[in-house]
């Protein structure tokens, strides 16, 4: 019995390591808000290289940069998800925010799933091709669009819901505050 218990503490304590890690909470800053710029950077730069590489500009390094911002996307949104998702697993259900969450997620997996297709497709040219073919160009366009749609959620969360904004308890953001100058009502 008492092995067992052990057991679960050993558990519990590599549970919250990792919830701590993927919260960002060794680096006082939330992970998730960090992590998404990158494919929110690249996936938008993979289409202007793609335009750009149309209006024959660039020529091959043009389709070289794009086919790696969107592997380099790729790369950096499955590095994103587990942090999303505990971000977001610590909502409660009945709250908007969750519903926002949720439509966030999905929109994103849309995006990800646009940008394999699109890196499978340019796989067998990309190292001679000069210009991107139609149909990627196309995916890199409608992921983008809806990449922009799912920052706006993600956007409405932080800023209209405060998700993952308050780690502190109340009584040391009054502390912060009452150091910073701020003339507050006393608390109830």
């Amino acid at each position: 019995m008492l092995s067992r218990e052990i057991m679960k503490q050993g558990r519990f304590r590599t549970v919250k390591w990792l919830l701590d890690i993927l919260k960002g909470t060794w680096l006082g800053h939330p992970l998730h808000p960090i992590l998404v710029h990158i494919p929110m950077a690249m996936w938008p730069g993979a289409l202007i290289f793609d335009l750009l590489s149309q209006r024959q500009i660039g020529g091959n390094a043009m389709v070289r940069l794009s086919f790696y911002a969107i592997a380099f996307g790729l790369v950096a949104a499955l590095a994103a998800v587990p942090t999303g998702l505990v971000d977001w697993s610590g909502i409660k259900k009945e709250k908007p925010a969750w519903k926002l969450g949720l439509y966030h997620m999905l929109l994103n997996s849309v995006v990800a799933i646009l940008f394999v297709v699109n890196l499978y497709l340019r796989w067998p040219t990309f190292r001679e091709a000069t210009e991107v073919d139609r149909i990627p160009l196309l995916l890199s366009a409608m992921g983008t669009l809806i990449l922009i749609g799912s920052a706006y959620l993600g956007g409405r969360m932080v800023y209209e819901y405060g998700i993952s904004v308050a780690r502190m308890s109340k009584k040391k953001w009054r502390k912060v505050a009452v150091a910073g100058g701020a003339n507050l009502v006393p608390p109830e």
